[in-house]
């Protein structure tokens, strides 16, 4: 399926999950931009998110956090195919710890371990806390793992 026949097909709701890999999202969030803008453009990826999970039978699949993440990543990128870590599935990992992830389903986080900028931090990086650090608090870090749960909080004390 060609791009343009994918996005259209997307706004009509005729895609299900099993047809929407990470890779047709991927293409589908820079599509909707390219289209309508920054911020229609993701207002109409989470509608058609959000209307998939629900013709599944599972709208509480979907997950703010996620899918603004990695639409600021993905519009973010001059050219997609240039930017071939936009297709790693678990990028995000770099950028947010599995505690926050968890806590950001219905509402927008801003990540806690790296900004989100391209190119992402290594795998192995050191974390680089972001400014939402100033709001950050005991809640949000709480199911944080170990080290990334110290190393947050230590960052956000400075």
């Amino acid at each position: 399926m060609k791009e343009q026949e994918l996005i259209h097909a997307f706004e009509l709701g005729t895609i299900d999950g099993a047809e929407f890999p990470h890779e047709r999202h991927v293409r589908v969030a820079r599509g909707l931009a390219q289209r309508y803008g920054r911020d229609d453009g993701l207002l109409r990826l989470i509608a058609g998110i959000r209307a998939m999970a629900a013709r599944a039978g599972h709208p509480e699949a979907y997950h703010e956090t996620i899918t603004r993440a990695w639409y600021e990543l993905i519009i973010s990128a001059t050219d997609v195919e240039r930017a071939p870590e936009l297709f790693d599935k678990q990028l995000l990992s770099r950028y947010y710890s599995a505690g926050r992830l968890a806590v950001g389903r219905d509402r927008w986080l801003e990540p806690d371990l790296y900004p989100l900028r391209l190119p992402p931090p290594s795998s192995s990086a050191a974390p680089v806390v972001s400014s939402a650090c100033a709001g950050a608090d005991a809640t949000d870090f709480a199911a944080a793992a170990g080290r990334q749960l110290l190393r947050a909080r230590k960052a956000c004390r400075r």
